[in-house]
């Protein structure tokens, strides 16, 4: 009898599991896009944990395990700016891609299993976790890189997209399941206009924009 119970709570236990990820976690709800080239939307949902301006100046971010942040400044330029966002598990894992773009490069790493949500602000953990890096070029030639970096117990980085595909900036083109992090690097042709600790919304929230918008703005 007592086996008996054991059994269908544990039974309910894991049909509730399932549920949850089918029907809550792997959920793309709809997103009012801006649809404007000189926008760049967030890739990811929840929360923006860094800002790092010229990250090649502190290298010691991802030294460890011969991750040199240098590697994913080639192509982009030193006058770079990084944007990282920190997702739980309640939060939407898919992402989409910030501008109308073509993947041009991407590279996979499997990395170890560490802790992928650390805030300190050596984020010394973040890129020795498996992770994918991809190296997009916008149909106004700025270019931009987004690292997705998966949970210590999770390696499961899925991309929907292979190289010289042609990607809009609603389009949903990755897929990180738990608790993980995506990293987003732009060219000195881009200003960053949020800010850290922002919350922000994959597809819609806008990250930054280009710099010569601004300057229009400013006339």
């Amino acid at each position: 009898m007592i086996l008996r119970r054991i059994f269908w709570i544990l039974m309910i236990i894991l049909v509730c599991c399932i549920a949850f990820y089918r029907c809550y976690f792997l959920r793309q709800p709809y997103r009012n896009v801006p649809n404007n080239e000189n926008l760049f939307v967030s890739p990811a949902n929840w929360k923006i944990i860094a800002i790092i301006k010229n990250p090649t100046d502190h290298t010691v971010i991802y030294k460890d395990n011969n991750a040199v942040l240098d590697h994913f400044i080639d192509g982009i330029g030193s006058w770079a700016t990084m944007v990282s966002i920190m997702m739980t598990p309640m939060n939407v894992h898919y992402q989409r891609s910030p501008n109308n773009a073509t993947l041009i490069e991407e590279k996979y790493v499997r990395g170890r299993k560490r802790n992928a949500m650390k805030k300190d602000p050596t984020m010394k953990s973040t890129l020795q976790n498996e992770y994918n890096a991809m190296l997009f070029e916008a149909d106004n030639w700025v270019r931009y890189r987004i690292i997705q970096i998966a949970w210590a117990m999770a390696r499961r980085i899925v991309s929907f997209v292979d190289i010289d595909d042609e990607v809009d900036q609603w389009e949903v083109i990755w897929l990180i399941r738990f608790w993980s992090q995506v990293t987003i690097i732009f060219d000195n042709n881009v200003e960053v206009i949020a800010k850290v600790w922002d919350k922000v919304v994959d597809g819609e929230t806008v990250l930054a924009r280009m710099k010569n918008v601004i300057q229009q703005d400013k006339t």
